[in-house]
């Protein structure tokens, strides 16, 4: 009897298709070649193109064009620095972007080592109506014009990222009228503000030339916005509380460390109540946190989401009554807090019904127990990290271990004196677990990570040191299709 074979339909390419790395430009590169059916396919899977270093070099710039030319429903494209340093012209593939007729709405431009010409950007103005965001990441020599020239280009900007590279140590020096030539300054964020009135988020974290004008003239302007990071800029309370009280959508406010104003009228006391939208803080309120977190908790602000950075000026007794004022607390992480011990951690769990994700890093007193404890007494918990925890568990530790079949994720990097037995009862109180970073624990074999292997089969992402027995071993499990990440052991 003669065999029938029937072709696949194309839903069942199309699943087939989208299995593949569709982030990675080459995974769908190849099979739009193989055909007119697959390049349909591939066209409809394939939304975002992240350029290679080599597609800025103008000699070099063919793989890209080419990509644009088939693949006609991109939306996001990201490009990075350049391999090439000063021979690499930035302008030319994005005016070749500019020109593909594609209908873009995110653009990521990263580490360039020029900016763009500002008519560049006019270019991309002039073809790009629906690109509501962009991000200017780590651009070197990245000033006032060039941030005004975005502005009169695309007006239209939902979502602005201009974050700057290396602003530790610029915002620790300070600048002068001379450095204000190389950097954007307030001037630039208060003519953008007045031209992009339908901003809704903004990045100018390490843009450390703007101050609480920024922040006055953001909030004033642009009535939309719900995001600002302004991390390691120069902003005092006074500049963080007019946005509390001014930007009524806000909804994300990440300021880093801040600075007091003597006899200033705006406090978190006086302001707080104005901010009833704030879902997502993170403020590093050195030697001022119980102040801080006691305005929240007044204001009755149901946060989801806070960063508590540093124990000065925060008490166990301000912590606890923050924490039970806020029980729509979804992701909590608490850095650098020596007070917390296990039994600290038991009893902060009482006010944490709703926490989904938990980041306990170097916080110095706590043990291993303290990940039963959490798995235990959260029972809507998903992701937990804990890091750089240096003591091993209690002698006194006795808890019956529970299955938590909602915890998918979880980072336990650098915590000294664990070994396989404590592997092993996580793979038995986390059975659906899907993420495991296990990096800088010495004590670990290859046995105690087998097991938990084999002991949760979900595992589709581990990341481990980096040894050549260790790589050899993980070989067996390589029908799991588990991406695997080594991080590199430092020697001593």
């Amino acid at each position: 009897m003669k065999l029938v074979c029937k072709e696949l339909s194309e839903d069942c390419w199309e699943l087939i298709l989208n299995r593949l790395a569709i982030d990675d430009f080459n995974s769908l590169q190849s099979p739009s070649l193989v055909c007119k059916q697959f390049l349909s396919i591939t066209d409809r899977l394939r939304q975002k193109l992240d350029a290679s270093n080599r597609s800025f070099y103008s000699n070099n710039c063919e793989g890209l064009f080419r990509a644009l030319q088939r693949f006609k429903n991109l939306r996001e494209i990201e490009l990075c620095d350049p391999i090439f340093g000063d021979k690499a012209d930035v302008n030319y593939p994005i005016r070749r972007i500019a020109s593909s007729g594609l209908d873009l709405q995110f653009l990521s431009l990263r580490r360039l080592q020029k900016p763009p010409f500002p008519k560049t950007f006019k270019k991309l103005g002039s073809t790009m109506n629906n690109l509501k965001i962009l991000r200017c990441c780590y651009l070197k020599v990245f000033r006032n014009h060039h941030l005004v020239a975005i502005a009169d280009a695309l007006p239209w900007l939902e979502e602005l990222d201009i974050q700057l590279s290396g602003f530790r140590s610029y915002y620790q020096r300070g600048f002068d009228s001379k450095s204000a030539k190389y950097i954007v300054t307030d001037v630039g964020i208060e003519v953008i503000s007045r031209k992009l009135r339908r901003l809704r988020k903004i990045d100018i974290t390490g843009q450390f030339g703007c101050s609480d004008r920024s922040l006055i003239a953001l909030s004033s302007n642009c009535e939309l916005l719900n995001e600002i990071r302004c991390s390691y800029c120069h902003v005092s309370e006074h500049g963080i509380c007019f946005v509390l009280r001014h930007s009524q959508n806000l909804i994300s406010l990440e300021a880093g460390r801040y600075y007091s104003l003597p006899d200033d009228s705006f406090t978190f006391e006086n302001s707080m109540n104005f901010a009833q939208s704030l879902r997502d803080l993170r403020i590093d309120a050195f030697k001022d946190h119980d102040r801080l977190l006691g305005s929240i908790s007044t204001a009755g602000i149901p946060l989801e989401k806070i960063l508590i950075y540093d124990d000065s000026g925060l008490s166990f007794h301000g912590l606890s009554n923050f924490l039970c004022a806020c029980p729509s607390l979804k992701h909590l992480q608490l850095v650098s807090i020596k007070f917390l011990n296990d039994n600290s951690v038991r009893e902060l769990c009482r006010y944490l019904p709703n926490l989904v994700s938990i980041k306990l890093d170097f916080c110095s007193n706590i043990t291993a127990a303290t990940f039963f404890i959490l798995a235990k007494k959260c029972p809507l918990l998903s992701e937990i990290e804990l890091q750089e925890i240096k003591l091993p568990v209690g002698d006194d530790f006795d808890m019956e271990l529970e299955r938590n079949y909602r915890i998918i994720s979880l980072e336990l990097s650098h915590i000294g004196h664990l070994n396989d037995e404590f592997l092993r009862k996580i793979g038995f109180v986390c059975p659906n677990l899907q993420s495991l970073n296990v990096t800088g624990l010495n004590r670990l074999t290859k046995e105690g990570i087998g097991d938990i292997l084999k002991c949760c089969s979900q595992i589709k992402h581990l990341i481990v040191d980096k040894t050549r027995e260790l790589g050899i071993f993980l070989e067996q499990f390589k029908t799991r299709h588990i991406e695997i990440e080594h991080h590199f052991i430092r020697s001593v």
